[in-house]
């Protein structure tokens, strides 16, 4: 079981390192996983960075940029699974 929850780990860095545009804001990206953090040390609620278009999904392929991250409590984020949410 441990072995398999590395594999899924490696995979999902891979899809995200494939994912990053050339103009993507790093810093910006780095920015919203410290606010993810932060939150979830002065909450106590987990929080986590959430790609609003999914990375990978049978509808469509998102990007990771900062125009496609927000930051949502980690029961959100479970909640929305892999899952194009429209407003």
């Amino acid at each position: 079981m441990y072995y398999l929850r590395i594999l899924r780990m490696a995979k999902r860095r891979a899809q995200k390192r494939q994912a990053i545009p050339q103009w993507a804001d790093l810093q910006h990206i780095s920015a919203l996983y410290t606010q993810a953090q932060q939150l979830t040390v002065e909450t106590g609620i987990p929080h986590q960075v959430d790609h609003i278009v999914p990375l990978t999904s049978k509808q469509v392929c998102g990007l990771h940029c900062e125009h496609n991250l927000q930051v949502l409590t980690a029961a959100e984020n479970n909640a929305k699974n892999n899952k194009l949410i429209e407003e």
